[in-house]
């Protein structure tokens, strides 16, 4: 086992050194950086489903393996080791990681043979892996916390990749500086939870027994609270989930890699690793849960009118990140981390597909001059309907299963409500619509194609993972069917798997006052709940189809007739243009001004105040020492005159 982990940790280490050695030698050739990093990731993946398959085959109180290689850190009584763990949780994770992973590299072959660089992007690639897998392998905090520096490294170095370019190189940055005020709140929340427990490990924090915290001010809500912090910035959440849309300026694959298999699920996977913690933490679950479902159905409204492919979809991610936030803020951590796995699947796909017809339409990413791609693009056009039906929902496609699930434990969990619910549902209806829309756009209708563009499918090493990927979007959601369905006949597998580690919040407690809940849900309520979000989906769905393909003419009027509200939505709600003027342009100015007036006429005066009186001392000194014997005699004699004063005055 320690050498399968080693060997998982260290394989994208290698591939990375392998091409940033490249570099130096050729950093052109696509296909050899392309086999080595997928050969590495390959090789990650095939460790990771060796330890799947070993902890499937273990009894359920034995899936848990715990490797430690050293000592890490030892300062007085705190201790931490470089160790990792291989639970019902992490497993997941580097299924997810290195097998999404592993297809965006195979993908990455044939989307990059173009670029002057690949050698260096197939390097950052394995690098993004390696610190992905340190971030959910590691058995305490700080040591994931060092993963979770590792990811915002590379996404600042994948999303700013051609930063020859001013505004892909700002995106870089935005990205890296809007994630690192988020990571300040998760040191803050870890030394937080050092003080008040005394360790970081994640067995003895889950070993110790928590009491559920009423108000604001327990320090076990406070470090959720700021461990949240970090988790909105990572995963895009509100009000920090402006970088992820301006991710897109990287490579597709990056934009696959990043809102699909890794980066944005490391919020959502801290919090399901500390249900146990959060648990006892109430308010910061109704926190989680408000901010999940708020930023599901604003994130939701701006993809409906955006028009790049790419930004469509980064929208998307961010109101599907929203789900999985509203289910773990209700106690659902099952529910929310099922979601994480589907829509790994669906969104990867879709982000593949986008690059697809990106690379099919020579580098073109308005929707608005494509439209009848379905004919000329088949293989992606059929794998981009199984990712679309997976995301809006549609029955026995795997987004279904998971999002349904979210949908009605936030109708029925005790954390829950109907205003969360509601919000949901909206959410669900306009990703119907907008990803409708794309779709409509995009593959279906007349072409709008201009004439001068050659259309063409892609290479095979890019529809391979479009294929594969397709497949997972139909099944990947069969683990998780649920009892009201099969009326118990088919076990319910991601259940059974995640029980011993993780423990949603049962319907026999309320948070509030820790007395058992009145009343209940009921089958009922349960079917009517599912049949209101499917129905409500399909009916946004069939509008998005009939008003982009056979009623085109109407869409030039909708500017006309909701103005303001148009614009509003169209500009994302000004919200960049807001942060650019209330925090940006203050502390640009703030920073200009403390220049001004500490660094130039403070700490530039003051240091040429002392040279000029060290100068000036020097200069007496040296007069005095100018090597004048005749002087120096004189001085001595001065010197004695003066010392025998001194002797006769006493």
């Amino acid at each position: 086992m320690n050498a399968l982990v080693a060997i998982l940790l260290c394989a994208p280490l290698i591939g990375f050194l392998i091409n940033g050695f490249l570099v130096r030698i050729n950093n052109k050739s696509a296909v050899r950086a392309g086999v080595i990093g997928t050969l590495a990731s390959a090789t990650s993946f095939v460790c990771a489903l060796t330890l799947f398959l070993n902890l499937v085959s273990s009894p359920e109180d034995a899936r848990h393996i715990h490797v430690i290689f050293f000592n890490w850190l030892t300062v007085g009584s705190f201790k931490a080791n470089m160790g990792f763990t291989i639970d019902a949780v992490s497993a997941i994770m580097i299924m997810i990681i290195t097998g999404v992973g592993s297809l965006i590299h195979l993908y990455s072959i044939g989307y990059m043979s173009h670029d002057a660089k690949p050698a260096k992007f197939f390097s950052y690639l394995n690098l993004f892996l390696f610190n992905m897998l340190v971030l959910v392998l590691g058995d305490n905090l700080l040591l994931m916390f060092v993963g979770w520096e590792g990811v915002g490294l590379c996404s600042y170095l994948l999303i700013g990749f051609w930063y020859t370019d001013p505004e892909k190189a700002s995106a870089g940055m935005k990205a890296f500086v809007t994630n690192r005020i988020g990571d300040a709140g998760v040191l803050l929340g870890l030394f937080t939870i050092f003080v008040t427990f005394g360790t970081v490990d994640f067995s003895e924090l889950a070993r110790l027994t928590y009491t559920p915290e009423i108000g604001v001010w327990g320090p076990i809500t406070i470090a959720t609270l700021l461990l949240f912090v970090g988790a909105t910035g990572k995963s895009a959440q509100i009000p920090l989930y402006v970088w992820l849309p301006d991710a897109m300026a990287g490579p597709t694959p990056v934009s696959a890699l990043i809102h699909a298999a890794t980066m944005v699920t490391a919020g959502i996977y801290m919090i399901v690793r500390l249900n146990f913690m959060f648990i006892a933490a109430p308010f910061t679950m109704h926190v989680i849960a408000c901010i999940g479902a708020a930023t599901a159905l604003f994130a939701a409204t701006i993809g409906v009118l955006q028009n790049d492919i790419k930004k469509i979809l980064a929208y998307s991610t961010v109101s599907q990140l929203g789900y999985m936030f509203l289910g773990v803020g209700v106690g659902a951590f099952t529910a929310g981390f099922f979601h994480l796995m589907t829509h790994a699947f669906f969104k990867a796909l879709m982000f593949l597909g986008a690059g697809s017809v990106i690379h099919g339409m020579h580098e073109e990413q308005d929707i608005r001059k494509m439209g009848g791609l379905a004919k000329k693009m088949p293989v992606t056009h059929l794998t981009f309907v199984f990712g679309w039906l997976a995301i809006i929902g549609t029955p026995m496609f795997s987004g279904f299963f998971s999002k349904d699930e979210i949908l009605w434990r936030a109708y029925s969990s005790p954390l829950g409500s109907k205003a969360l619910w509601i919000a949901g549902v909206l959410g669900a209806m306009l990703t119907a619509f907008y990803m409708t829309r794309l779709m409509a756009l995009t593959f279906w209708g007349g072409s709008r194609v201009d004439k001068s563009v050659h259309v063409h499918e892609s290479p095979w090493v890019m529809t391979l993972p479009l294929c594969v990927l397709a497949v997972l979007s139909l099944v990947g959601g069969w683990v998780g069917f649920p009892e009201i369905l099969s009326g118990g006949h088919i076990p319910n597998l991601w259940e059974e798997w995640l029980h011993h580690v993780v423990h949603d919040v049962q319907n026999v407690v309320n948070f509030a006052g820790g007395a058992p809940v009145e009343g209940g849900t009921t089958h009922v309520e349960e079917w009517m709940a599912m049949i209101i979000s499917v129905a409500g989906a399909g009916l946004s769905a069939a509008a998005a189809y009939l008003l982009y393909t056979k009623k085109l003419s109407t869409l030039a009027e909708l500017p006309k007739k909701f103005g303001q509200l148009y614009k509003l939505v169209y500009n994302k709600y000004f919200v960049d243009e807001i942060y650019q003027w209330a925090i940006v342009r203050p502390i640009i100015r703030l920073g200009r001004g403390l220049w001004a007036f500490i660094d130039v006429n403070i700490v530039d005066k003051t240091t040429y105040l002392v040279s000029d009186v060290v100068k000036g001392t020097g200069s007496g000194i040296r007069v005095l020492t100018n090597g004048n014997v005749q002087q120096y005699a004189l001085y001595i004699v001065f010197g004695v005159i003066f010392s025998l004063l001194l002797v006769f005055a006493k």
